[in-house]
């Protein structure tokens, strides 16, 4: 005689011991379908192995999910509010909780209903909990911080430009199956500190425990990578703040690394070129290779473009803020290793506690984190999201992609020149801001009363929000005015620096900066041959300037308070109010 199973494993024994599905939800669908469509209980469960009473409860619509009502706000105002915290995720100003509970209650208010909320307490969390259901499409993130200029500079139109030059040097040199002839090197950097992302135990009713931290040099460090699209690896380029720390570290690091010091701690073009020869000796014999590198200056001077040409080496830069999307080193090594060296150092704690992290032990605990991240997995899969190897243009991360919100124009420039009816010629040769289109149009001048109209909000132009919420669920705004020219750093493209294009331009912005020098030396020539014929002009202009300095830089005492708007060196700020 045999036993199937006890009565445990049949589900029918002690409390907690009850048998979980086996089965998934498509299952259960396409199961419930059969027997809507005649197929009998039983059959329908011998079938799907799914107990014939799930199923009839299924049939009569038991378990059908009825959600709360929202008794709140309406449908149309749920809707807009929906609509205006996924339009602001993608547009990098991410809503929290407590923002968006903030935002019913003014919609209440707008309206101006009366309503079974207590406004002045808010809404409460089982309001939120059912309208976390009704909306399954949301769903909660811890956002990742991103500097503005990224946004700006990270755009579909730069990831293009990018593959546009790399695909032509991709197909022309056959590197469909040549995987180990494309390479891409970066720098990471290590500071003082070191964070571990552990979790740690401790007593169950503690609501605090702390760490101890490892206690650690202020010099930077700089760990120079390159990787190949096969996977493989060149090793490290490790990079000291003024000094090495010993003879000793070459045993300690990484196998067959190499050593460098630096000011600063800091890559520089000589440490670069230093480098290539470096990479030279232990890249493949087989020509060209290709290197994806960053725009760092250090990457493209005339010496490492020189360098390159002659070893057949193909420099392709990426766009400016785009590593994070297109650097294989930066989607899958940096932040693992990152991770690990910080573990390890906390981790040493426990054996040492008055252990000193610094330069002598950095090289031996990056030996041991190394080999852990930097593996051919990592490494390919970098390449893979990046799309360099296999190319493929839509492979790379759409998500980290994030709008631009359009800018305004400053209403008081825009309502200065409709009243002056003459067009600043100044104002139209300033730079345009990087923000393409411009949504929050400000009202024109009436002709009649001569009031400035009201801006409208963009989100009602494009349907994402009703009229009646055009005051609440508001973008926010970037006001730039078209007389005030803002100094921005250019973001270069993406480009070969090893093309003859390229190296035409170094050409002429070698010509131009002597013939700059050049200017300079001439001008500081003439100024002393102008002091040696006139001696004594030269020092009572000085001296004139220095009593007219001295006079107006005198100390304000509490009786010239009242003076102070007439000083020149005493500026008037513009109030909050008005910079909103």
């Amino acid at each position: 005689m045999s036993l199937i199973g006890s009565r445990n494993e049949r589900g029918h024994g002690k409390k907690g011991t009850t048998k979980r599905r086996q089965y998934s939800r498509e299952a259960l669908e396409t199961a419930v379908e059969k027997v809507k469509a005649g197929m009998s209980l039983r059959e329908a469960s011998r079938e799907s192995g799914i107990p014939h009473t799930t199923l009839q409860d299924h049939k009569k619509n038991k378990y059908a999910f009825a959600p709360h009502p929202n008794l709140a706000i309406t449908t149309e105002e749920e809707h807009s509010l929906i609509s205006y915290v996924l339009w602001m995720a993608d547009h990098a100003f991410p809503i929290s909780r407590t923002v968006v509970k903030a935002l019913a209650v003014a919609i209440i208010k707008e309206s101006g209903r009366s309503t079974v909320v207590n406004l002045e307490r808010g809404l409460s969390d089982n309001w939120w909990s059912r309208f976390r259901a009704r909306h399954p499409e949301l769903s909660a993130r811890v956002p990742d911080p991103l500097n503005r200029a990224r946004v700006q500079g990270d755009t579909p139109a730069a990831i293009k430009g990018f593959f546009d030059v790399y695909e032509p040097i991709f197909v022309s040199h056959g590197l469909e199956h040549k995987p180990h002839l494309i390479f891409n090197c970066d720098e990471m950097g290590f500071s003082d500190k070191h964070k571990s992302r552990e979790t740690f135990l401790c007593q169950k009713d503690r609501k605090h425990i702390y760490q101890q931290q490892q206690n650690t040099t202020r010099e930077h460090i700089t760990v120079h990578c390159c990787v190949s699209a096969a996977g493989e690896s060149i090793p490290a380029f490790i990079i000291f703040q003024k000094c090495l720390p010993s003879t000793a570290c070459a045993l300690e690091g990484p196998p067959k690394a190499l050593y460098g010091v630096s000011p600063k701690g800091y890559m520089d073009a000589e440490l670069f070129l230093k480098w290539l020869l470096f990479f030279v000796k232990h890249a493949p014999k087989e020509r060209p290779l290709v290197l994806v590198v960053d725009h760092h200056k250090t990457h493209v001077s005339r010496e490492v473009v020189k360098f390159c040409r002659e070893n057949q080496v193909e420099v392709v830069c990426l766009p400016a803020k785009t590593t994070h999307v297109l650097q294989p080193l930066d989607i899958s090594v940096f932040d693992p290793l990152k991770t690990v060296f910080s573990r390890n150092a906390a981790r040493l704690g426990l054996v040492r506690g008055d252990l000193v992290i610094g330069k002598k032990h950095f090289p031996a605990m990056l030996r041991e984190a190394y080999p852990q991240v930097v593996t051919k997995k990592n490494i390919m899969a970098g390449f893979k999201k990046a799309g360099i190897f296999p190319l493929n243009r839509e492979a790379f991360d759409s998500s980290q992609l994030v709008k631009l919100v359009p800018t305004t124009p400053d209403p008081k420039a825009a309502t200065s020149e409709a009243t002056a009816g003459t067009p600043d010629t100044k104002a139209a040769e300033a730079p345009a801001t990087p923000a393409a289109t411009t949504f929050l149009v400000p009202g024109g001048c009436c002709s009649t009363c001569g009031q400035r109209a009201p801006p409208t909000n963009p989100l009602v132009a494009t349907g994402l929000v009703s009229q009646d919420l055009a005051n609440v669920l508001v973008p926010p705004v970037f006001q730039t005015s078209n007389r005030q020219k803002v100094k921005r750093r250019l973001l270069l493209p993406a480009r070969v620096i090893t093309s003859v294009k390229y190296n035409k331009l170094l050409h002429q912005q070698e010509a131009g900066v002597k013939e700059k020098q050049e200017r300079k030396r001439k001008r500081e020539e003439l100024q002393r041959r102008r002091e040696k014929r006139e001696p004594g002009k030269n020092t009572k202009g000085k001296r004139k300037w220095q009593a007219e300095v001295s006079e107006h830089c005198a100390p304000v005492s509490e009786d010239d308070v009242c003076l102070q708007p007439q000083l020149p060196w005493v500026f008037s700020f513009p109030s909050f109010d008005s910079l909103l």
